[in-house]
């Protein structure tokens, strides 16, 4: 997950196609505010008016999210305090009619006309030139354009995630923890069925370095490595429970 603090009332934030399945996420569930799209987003909402300074008794935050041809979510977040509301009028109508400029009728049969990953950049064109108009509500003096080195952060789109890993036997399960014993693995569960053995990591981190670094060093081991998955549950149902809590540093002490 990206996010682009454009101001001091204003953040992007992009979530590739890849982070909203890990999280179990939908197009259709986002579209239609599913429970666990909601709980997503209300949680995004806290995080990014934590960074906007957001006090609820005097400010708004308004929120856009647009689902783009690639699968991936683009969220635009603004926020108004009693002062910004006060003068936001004229602002209101400079960006409509920002957005009218842009939205032409030609752009939109070009964008009718596109195929393939065509189609996809003159979307993404068009609904950027129509974010950065939105941006005129809270930027008094600007044209709504980017500054020009926006406060970029990139990390995991969630702070928690489990990890189940497909292992061969159970020499490759310990070698596979003393190579991740200095990662913030919280919880971890060891799991035989005929078919090998399953190891469930559970990792809490914001970085994104730290969940590269995890997933390359289990594919090196494993055979398949699957995040937040239906089927780790399964396994907890099914197979034998090897080691129920602490696996990860018994296996590596060993």
């Amino acid at each position: 997950m990206i996010i682009v603090k454009m101001n001091d009332a204003a953040v992007e934030c992009n979530i590739a196609a890849s982070e909203l399945q890990e999280l179990g996420l939908t197009p259709e569930g986002i579209g239609t505010n599913d429970v666990r799209s909601v709980a997503f987003m209300s949680e995004l909402n806290r995080e990014i008016g934590a960074q906007l300074g957001f006090d609820p008794k005097t400010d708004i935050l308004m929120m856009s999210k647009n689902l783009m041809t690639d699968g991936s979510l683009r969220v635009f977040v603004m926020k108004m305090n009693n002062e910004d509301l006060r003068s936001a009028g004229d602002r209101v109508r400079e960006a409509a009619a920002g957005i009218l400029r842009e939205v032409t009728q030609e752009r939109i049969e070009e964008l009718v006309r596109s195929e393939g990953p065509d189609k996809g950049r003159v979307l993404n064109e068009i609904m950027t030139s129509v974010m950065r108009e939105l941006a005129r509500v809270i930027t008094p003096g600007g044209p709504g354009e980017l500054p020009e080195n926006p406060e970029v952060v990139s990390r995991p789109a969630v702070e928690y995630a489990r990890y189940l890993v497909h292992l061969p036997d159970m020499r490759t399960c310990i070698r596979l923890c003393k190579c991740l014993s200095h990662l913030p693995i919280v919880d971890s569960e060891l799991y035989r069925d005929e078919n090998g053995y399953y190891l469930i990591l559970g990792l809490r981190t914001l970085e994104d370095g730290v969940v590269f670094e995890l997933r390359r060093t289990c594919m090196e081991f494993a055979s398949e490595l699957l995040v937040n998955a239906p089927e780790t549950l399964h396994i907890e149902e099914t197979a034998d429970c090897v080691i129920g809590r602490d696996a990860a540093p018994t296996l590596a002490g060993l």
